[in-house]
């Protein structure tokens, strides 16, 4: 599908590399960017581990605060407030983006990720709309800003509404609709957590590609197989809330079951979710032993 090819391995987004105390203090006497260094870590790791759709490692801040910290209308606090019309101001990730691009050397393809409208309002104290679903639409207009530059810059562009296991609003296909509006890029919806009860409705979205946790949630298989879908289906097969390497074998098994499930065409395959609170090392070895383990699956049914 779009030009990703069968058992494609991939990331979530996060990857646990913070910038050095010798980058913050260059920061501090020469203005040098303090993330260049860490978002580069995050890349060399997931391209020598041999992961094939890699991201730019979310090394600049947390999931809510790198887009609520740049859109206008926001008045950052411990919790983000909305204090006025929420609009796209300036790129917010190309630039990290562009460094990436530039390491892969026709290794690996780039994804995008955007924190989607949802959870961004779900995160923020509302004192201008009024209204959960107002701000959301504000949030997914002033995100199409950003997904229509990034979809010329990366070759799969990702939305991530964690907050839809959660909560799934019942104007979910106007936000994803909204927020992609005009990517030409395959287009992924990654939902962590439980999503057995929604997935019926997910697969009613504008996407390339349904992302969730299989590796946690097993169970899932069991739902997916009872719906008819026609998207590719992003196979979270490494846990990303133990701080501890799966074997190549047990990861292996887990990827043999998606197979059994919706065939080896369609499934992508990733950790659960984003990889930054684990070590660096255990993050490392989960992505390394995924590669593996694809390696090993394909090897076994040739």
């Amino acid at each position: 599908m779009m030009g990703i090819a069968p058992l494609t391995t991939t990331v979530v987004g996060s990857y646990p590399s913070t910038p050095a105390l010798s980058s913050l203090f260059r920061y501090c006497r020469e203005g040098a960017d303090p993330y260049a260094e860490s978002l580069r870590i995050a890349v060399d790791a997931q391209l020598s581990a041999g992961v094939e759709i890699v991201s730019d490692g979310q090394t600049r801040n947390d999931m809510v605060r790198l887009f609520a910290t740049k859109l206008s209308g926001i008045r950052m606090r411990a919790k983000p407030v909305i204090i006025g019309d929420i609009a796209h101001k300036s790129p917010i990730t190309a630039e990290d983006q562009k460094v990436a691009r530039s390491m892969l050397g026709g290794r690996a393809k780039l994804k995008g990720i955007i924190t989607g409208p949802y959870t961004l309002a779900m995160s923020c104290a509302d004192q201008h709309y009024g209204s959960a679903e107002k701000a959301a639409m504000a949030f997914a207009e002033a995100l199409n800003s950003e997904a229509r530059i990034l979809s010329g810059l990366v070759d799969v562009l990702q939305v991530d509404e964690p907050f839809f296991s959660v909560e799934f609003p019942e104007y979910s296909e106007s936000l994803v609709s909204t927020v992609f509006s005009g990517v030409h890029v395959p287009k992924a919806l990654h939902v962590c957590g439980d999503v057995g009860r929604i997935f019926g409705r997910l697969v009613e979205l504008p996407v390339d590609i349904l992302d969730h946790e299989f590796a946690a949630h097993p169970e899932l298989l069991d739902v997916v197989s009872d719906i008819d879908f026609s998207q590719m289906l992003g196979y979270g097969c490494v846990r990303s809330d133990l701080n501890v390497a799966e074997s190549v074998a047990e990861i292996s098994e887990r990827i043999k079951k998606g197979v059994a499930c919706v065939g080896h065409k369609r499934l992508v395959l990733d950790p659960d979710c984003g990889l930054r609170h684990l070590s660096p090392d255990v993050a490392r070895a989960k992505l390394e032993n995924m590669v593996k383990a694809r390696n090993m699956v394909i090897q076994d049914e040739s």
